[in-house]
């Protein structure tokens, strides 16, 4: 059965937010939406964890534990994933520090997926010469981690298009909105700081150049 994973257009631009506002760090999160029996996973959301280094075991630790709270209480939704981006200018890989921190995830979810933001191919992306700068991977049980593609498996965008994604990437950046977004570790220094970033969904329906306020 071919692996499937879908996700919600305001999750993809929270990561690449995230990258964004730390240009020069490695930046990680969790994903989180829906999973079914044989394969099949939604993300519809990412919370982002990290920026200084991503090795600070407490603030994952606790991090996690205060997602998977959080996925109780709204009761529609569970962790189901995982999503990395480098510092350096490199194809995406998820490496064993990743894998570890991804394994970590994946108990919480036996179909946990793990999206890594390809420096690479982002650049790509952002001249029109790449779809899709994220690469997907899924655990395939005692072999570990591995690349979605292997399979056939593939990440799509729920209602829109990666010419959109990247059209509302280009506006985010302008405005600055990424720059709004908090992860958990800003949080730890300044509990006034929404790491779960609710307003975010509605500050991304951004105003394109020339319309009015």
């Amino acid at each position: 059965m071919t692996f499937s994973c879908s996700a919600d257009q305001t999750a993809l631009l929270k990561i690449l937010a995230h990258a964004a506002k730390y240009p020069s760090n490695s930046v990680n999160g969790v994903l989180v939406g829906t999973a079914k029996e044989g394969g099949s996973v939604e993300i519809l959301d990412a919370i982002p964890l990290c920026h200084t280094t991503l090795t600070l075991a407490p603030a994952l630790e606790i991090g996690l534990a205060q997602v998977e709270s959080y996925t109780h209480i709204t009761g529609s939704v569970a962790i189901v994933g995982y999503y990395q981006s480098d510092a350096r200018f490199g194809p995406g890989d998820l490496p064993p520090l990743g894998r570890k921190i991804a394994d970590k995830v994946s108990e919480h979810q036996a179909q946990a997926v793990v999206l890594v933001l390809d420096n690479k191919r982002l650049e790509q992306f952002c001249k029109a010469q790449a779809d899709n700068p994220f690469e997907l991977f899924s655990k395939d049980g005692s072999k570990g981690w591995k690349r979605a593609s292997a399979d056939g498996g593939e990440l799509a965008l729920k209602n829109a298009d990666w010419k959109k994604l990247r059209e509302e990437f280009f506006v985010m950046f302008k405005q600055l909105k990424h720059r709004t977004l908090h992860d958990f570790e800003e949080h730890l220094d300044d509990a006034g700081k929404d790491w779960l970033n609710k307003g975010f969904a509605s500050s991304v329906k951004f105003l394109l150049p020339g319309n009015a306020l």
